[in-house]
């Protein structure tokens, strides 16, 4: 389903953190994750900037390659693809 606003973009990108965050408690550690996790903080703390959201498009592209790669988990590569889809269409 698409994103219609900033808020539910930040939400979903808040649930992408809080998956990760469960996989990162069950490895212990995973600098892949732990990097891809802080630059999803960056880029929600920018979701209300549609020029600011826009200019984050390359890094949540890279960010989407290695969570898919990492968790391969459908459900959070589907969220990913909706996250890129608002910030190409909506902003």
């Amino acid at each position: 389903m698409a994103i219609q606003s900033a808020s539910e973009f930040e939400a979903i990108i808040m649930q992408v953190m809080n998956r990760i965050e469960k996989e990162l408690v069950a490895l212990g550690s995973k600098p892949s994750l732990e990097t891809s996790r802080d630059a999803l903080r960056r880029i929600q703390a920018v979701a209300r900037d549609p020029v600011k959201l826009k200019a984050t498009r390359d890094k949540l592209d890279s960010v989407t390659e290695t969570i898919t790669n990492e968790l391969k988990d459908d459900f959070v590569m589907n969220q990913l693809w909706d996250l890129l889809d608002y910030i190409d269409y909506r902003t």
